[in-house]
């Protein structure tokens, strides 16, 4: 690979981040909350208020806490109130104090919601409790899959799978020796907004901030910069093309700078020069940047160019491409990169080292422990990126870990929304555990905290064996035993039949199946009237209630 002419692009990641995780607040019934005092009638305010705001603006989740927090110091038993506070924090940069509010809105009503199993399993999760979280996620799939609706609760059923999975990563990842550390940079660089984009050239710092709101209050990002070689602050670079309210500096080369610009989930590629303390727009990409898709993140290295798109054909939302330059100078049609790399969730932030050799990126997908984890390719000889390798704990975290980038001097940035930073995603650097002594990636520019990052606990070994949830088709139960002449009128394909005898009754049960949607297909398709779906938890049916 020809390396002369790399840019290394980063991705204004904050758009790519799904908020399939937020979910709407219940109502609050009046009766059930206001008696015959004024007091009262103003706490039940509050909560309204709360809820106007919440469906109008997502957003506003500090400010509809406050509310609903002010409304819980008149009523603290109110199921609704407490299950609304916890799901307000899992959306708040204090995630880990939900867990108080789930609970105790699970004891007052375990029927408060349908998916109040799986939002007290995501308070689990983030402060690290991999095996409780698991067997959350796991009850709330056993009360779904066991009710009248369970078809139509099929999407919930499958991001308890999802997290089910994550659990099980971070179980193991959890256990393997921590070969580095991560540290928060200070307040020059951190603040108790989204601070994203690390990029290091010379002795300039650069990163993006959404520390500034327009005009008409909407906070919108923009590029930052803070030498690394003077005792200075942090200085906001004045930009003055067009910028699509939102912009961030995302890759570099010797004489040429590339910006990344969009808004409400579009963007495109913005090439531009510094030339006398000005920078200076040079027109567009249209070879790469597409009117119809996001490009979000890239690498040029040599003669090939990697990016990240939502483009059709893509295996998730967003998908990692690549295209060659062809010998009159321009880039090649677009190839994805493969379901080796991509997966059927969300990949983003592609980086490539300068020579080539390794390539890092953040996915939703493959063992992630939780949201966005940071993953590590290496390239053979013969041009082949080897299977992506989670980078593990402290790097990533049950929390969204994005953008990782690495200078020319060896210095590792990336961005994160986990506990313990200024608030929002900050910027963290990387260093490395020598015989239990942490050494600090050198060189460390800005500064970083005195103290590391909050780091998960080790355990070195699950004593508690994990929980295994299969999916199976029930096609008969009866009191007397069927003979292999009913059986067969029932079903005659290729599953083997399985019997049981449970309770008095017969049961017969074919297939297995990891995921609720592979066993509904199944159902669908083999013909049975009257078939439904049974799960089974380490080895044994669960009741059916219908």
């Amino acid at each position: 690979m020809n390396c002369k002419n790399i840019i290394v692009l980063f991705v204004f990641s904050l758009l790519c981040i799904s908020q399939a995780n937020a979910q709407a607040l219940l109502g609050v019934k009046k009766s059930s909350f206001v008696d015959k005092s004024e007091k009262s009638v103003n706490a039940y305010s509050k909560i309204t208020e709360a809820l106007t705001m919440y469906e109008q603006a997502p957003n506003s989740t500090d400010k509809c806490l406050a509310l609903l927090l002010q409304a819980y110091q008149y009523k603290k038993t109110n199921a609704v109130l407490n299950y609304n506070i916890g799901v307000c924090y899992l959306n708040s940069d204090s995630k880990i104090k939900a867990s108080k509010y789930l609970l105790e809105a699970y004891d007052l009503k375990p029927t408060v919601s349908k998916d109040i199993c799986y939002q007290i399993g995501r308070s689990h999760q983030y402060q690290y409790e991999f095996l409780k979280a698991l067997k959350m996620f796991q009850k709330n799939i056993e009360i779904l899959v066991n009710s009248k609706k369970a078809n139509k609760n099929q999407g919930l059923i499958e991001i308890c799978e999802k997290s089910i999975d994550e659990c099980k990563s971070g179980l193991n990842l959890q256990a393997l020796d921590r070969k580095q550390t991560v540290y928060p940079l200070d307040n020059t660089v951190n603040s108790k907004y989204n601070d994203l984009n690390p990029i290091e050239k010379g002795s300039t710092f650069y990163f993006s901030s959404q520390r500034e709101a327009s005009a008409k209050g909407k906070l919108l990002e923009k590029v930052y910069s803070v030498s690394t070689d003077q005792n200075q602050g942090v200085k906001k670079e004045n930009i003055p093309f067009r910028t699509y309210s939102n912009l961030a500096l995302v890759a570099f080369s010797d004489d040429e700078y590339i910006f990344y610009s969009g808004l409400n989930g579009g963007g495109d590629f913005i090439p531009a020069e510094y030339k006398n303390g000005k920078w200076i727009s040079k027109g567009s990409l249209p070879t790469i940047n597409s009117a119809s898709s996001r490009e979000a993140s890239a690498c040029i290295a040599g003669d090939e160019f990697y990016f990240v798109s939502d483009r059709q054909g893509t295996l998730g939302e967003c998908d990692i491409y690549y295209c060659s330059k062809e010998k009159n100078g321009r880039w090649s049609k677009a190839k994805n990169i493969g379901a080796e790399i991509n997966t059927v969730f969300d990949e983003a932030d592609v980086f490539v080292t300068p020579d080539g050799k390794e390539m890092y990126f953040n996915s939703k997908g493959h063992n992630s422990m939780g949201g966005y984890d940071i993953f590590k390719c290496v390239r053979s000889s013969d041009g082949k990126w080897s299977k992506p390798v989670n980078m593990g704990i402290p790097v990533n975290s049950p929390f969204n870990d994005i953008q990782y980038f690495k200078s020319a001097k060896g210095a590792e940035y990336f961005s994160s929304e986990r506990n313990g930073g200024a608030g929002g995603f900050d910027i963290y650097s990387i260093g490395k555990v020598v015989e239990k002594e942490v050494v600090k990636a050198k060189p460390q520019a800005p500064k970083t905290s005195a103290s590391p990052a909050e780091q998960a606990p080790v355990k070195k070994a699950n004593k508690e064996i994990v929980p295994e949830l299969i999916y199976r088709v029930q096609i008969l139960a009866c009191k007397k035993e069927a003979s292999v002449e009913e059986l067969y009128k029932i079903y005659n394909g290729k599953e083997v039949i399985e019997q049981q005898f449970l309770e008095e009754w017969h049961k017969y049960a074919i297939g297995k199946f990891k995921t609720y949607r592979e066993a509904e297909a199944f159902k669908n398709t083999c013909g049975i009237e009257g078939a439904f779906i049974v799960l089974f938890k380490n080895g044994k049916p669960l009741k059916v209630k219908r």
